[in-house]
């Protein structure tokens, strides 16, 4: 078995309380890497094309990369992959948490979920096995609450009232951290599973130990050394970009009506920084850009919230309220929701009552009501109930689809794509919706104005969002943080960089030599046998020492492709088209932007057909082999 896999998932029978081993060869994965692309892989034969994602056939896929647990930096990532309850498409969702490393240590490189748990459960894991055990007395409980309190040799997730109650943007906690989009927390409520806790003192085989402490130490320096990474990241977290992208209007404002908000200096990273009682962060990583504050109604310190929650539940409610945005983030946490997916469905429920049309007792710019309405949601009582069916839904309800602003049915994040062009391209075209990070996340270039080629262009850009979004999947898949990727701008570009101002002759060589990158999908991964140095791109390099395996740059590219292909294969299985790859709403009636030609342009790049079909192969199926087990030695059902 090659380093950095254990070679062992968990297969849960919810319906039967069995537990098996399934064995999973590093041959099964390594054109994958692991996480969502493994999980792609499972999915796509444990769930046949229609199946309800809220239903017992479908399957909850929780594994890691070969980096997770390695100490290589912003590596402690996991994964879960589903069937979205909200779009009906395939969900991935990514946690900094420690489950992921500790399910590791235990000696599983993943776990599944299949069937339905007749009662509530909780699944333990530790190197002797799994059990499940009878968790009706935390039903009902926040996550916090049902997680209790978590030592630093476990690992812990739960479900809040949220995925209890079906909302299609239920999250899932993991101490702190979040996988927070596509509904994932609604699966798992769907399945009766409350949660799981993961114990392990394993290390991690790694083939080459001594070349992986060399690579560590490259990566550390080079995350600490970079502009984005070592300094805006590091000292105002994600809350860096509200500023930067209020004054480069993508900051979302009054459910994506305006770019710009009068209050985002109230809500930003440097006002966050005067409250601020600590920092915090993944598992070996040195960025540390999580943020520390103490409740607003207490003396507790808790997490602090990110930049999409100050965009989607601040400026794009027209609210000014730090506290007020802190209290809502730590209550969505407790009750298991999306913040964003929560503060974009009360945006357009606020502007529904602007029209007279429907009253949940919100308005924009008002803190009044909006705690007590998170509540309703969680719990679907009253208003709650029809906005728990996310703002897709809420907007059709009363014939007002143009005003939830989102790709695929996902809601759009914390960057308004009218003034992102790049960005817009990657919403439109993201396996996931409306995501920034499936999307390729342009927009943190250019929202920070800091793009070689102008916000408000498209040329060239369509070459540059598959490239982003190829890295993002590999890393995502290797284990790692997706910031990483940053790495791959110089600082000596970065610091004279202005978006606004880029001399129009050098845009359009830029632009130019980007499409020229697209020729990278018409070649064999042998044309890029080679490495960039470790300060652009230290992933290929760490690992090839961990899992013994030559990873070039092109191999590691060529695995998102794969990924990012694969992803794509399985959204049309079930029957979507290339009509879905659009924005709706911000872009519903606007022709600013020919996000056609785009499109067409973005298929060309990645060698798609003219409707949106991959050309290359699809990865073989990875073998379903299973491992019986006595189910009295390793599955307990109803054990307290």
């Amino acid at each position: 078995m090659s380093g950095g896999y254990t070679g062992t998932y968990l297969d849960v029978d919810l319906s039967t309380g069995e537990v098996s081993l399934m064995p999973m060869w590093a041959d099964d994965v390594l054109p994958v890497l692991g996480g969502k692309g493994a999980a792609a892989l499972l999915l796509r034969q444990l769930v046949p094309p229609g199946t309800d994602p809220l239903s017992p056939g479908n399957a909850v896929v929780i594994n890691t990369g070969p980096l997770t647990g390695c100490g290589t930096p912003g590596s402690s990532r996991f994964n879960i992959s589903t069937k979205s309850p909200l779009t009906g498409r395939m969900a991935s969702s990514n946690s900094g948490g420690l489950f992921g490393m500790f399910l590791k240590r235990a000696g599983y490189d993943g776990l599944i979920f299949r069937g339905r748990a007749p009662h509530p459960v909780w699944l333990d894991i530790d190197e002797t096995g799994a059990r499940l055990r009878d968790a009706s007395g935390l039903w009902g409980k926040g996550t916090f609450e049902a997680q209790g309190s978590i030592s630093s040799a476990e690992g812990r997730i739960a479900i809040g009232p949220a995925g209890e109650n079906l909302v299609k943007f239920a999250a899932v906690m993991s101490g702190d951290r979040v996988l927070a989009r596509c509904g994932v927390g609604a699966v798992l409520g769907s399945k009766n599973v409350k949660g799981a806790t993961a114990v392990g003192r394993g290390k991690v085989p790694v083939d080459r130990p001594e070349d992986l402490r060399e690579r560590i130490k490259e990566w550390t320096a080079a995350l600490k050394a970079h502009t984005i990474t070592g300094e805006m990241l590091s000292t105002y977290g994600t809350s860096v970009l509200v500023n930067r992208c209020n004054a480069t209007s993508l900051l979302p404002t009054r459910n994506f009506r305006e770019g710009t908000f009068e209050g985002a200096g109230d809500i930003s990273g440097e006002a966050l920084e005067e409250i601020l009682v600590g920092r915090g962060g993944c598992f070996a990583c040195p960025v540390r850009c999580g943020r520390v504050v103490r409740h607003p109604t207490g003396g507790e310190e808790i997490r602090g919230p990110e930049y999409e929650t100050l965009a989607l539940m601040g400026s794009n409610l027209e609210v000014s309220s730090l506290s007020h945005i802190i209290e809502w983030n730590r209550l969505c946490d407790d009750l298991g929701m999306d913040t964003i997916s929560a503060g974009a469905t009360i945006a357009t429920a606020m502007e529904l009552a602007e029209r007279g049309a429907f009253d949940a007792g919100v308005r924009f710019g008002d803190v009044k009501g909006v705690a007590s309405l998170l509540e309703d949601i969680a719990h679907r009582r009253g208003a709650g109930d029809l906005l728990a069916e996310g703002s897709v839904r809420l907007a059709e309800r009363f014939d007002s689809r143009e005003l939830a602003h989102h790709s695929k049915g996902l809601e759009l994040p914390g960057y308004h794509p009218r003034f992102a062009w790049g960005h817009a391209i990657g919403y439109a075209t993201a396996n996931r919706g409306g995501c920034h990070l499936n999307g390729g996340y342009l927009a943190f270039m250019e929202g920070a104005g800091l793009s070689l080629l102008k916000p408000d262009s498209w040329k060239g850009k369509h070459s540059l969002v598959v490239f982003m979004q190829d890295m993002i999947e590999a890393l995502s898949a290797a284990g790692c943080c997706a910031f990483t990727g940053f790495l791959m701008v110089p600082n000596t570009v970065l610091n004279w960089i202005d978006s606004h101002n880029v001399p129009p002759a050098l845009s359009r060589l830029i632009a130019a030599a980007l499409r020229a990158t697209a020729l990278r999908g018409y070649m064999p991964d042998s044309a890029m046998a080679f490495n960039l140095p470790a300060r652009y791109c230290p992933a290929p390099p760490a690992l090839s020492a961990v899992t013994g395996a030559r990873f070039s740059f092109g191999r590691f590219m060529a695995a998102g492709a794969t990924i990012y292909n694969l992803e794509r294969r399985m959204n049309l299985d079930e029957g979507f088209t290339a009509e879905q790859d659009r924005l709706e709403g911000v872009y519903a009636n606007a022709e600013e932007m020919p996000m056609e030609k785009a499109v067409a342009a973005y298929y060309r790049a990645r060698s798609w057909t003219a409707d949106g079909r991959p050309r290359s192969a699809p990865p073989p199926p990875i073998p379903i082999r299973r491992i019986g087990i006595k189910p009295e030695s390793f599955c307990i059902r109803g054990q307290t």
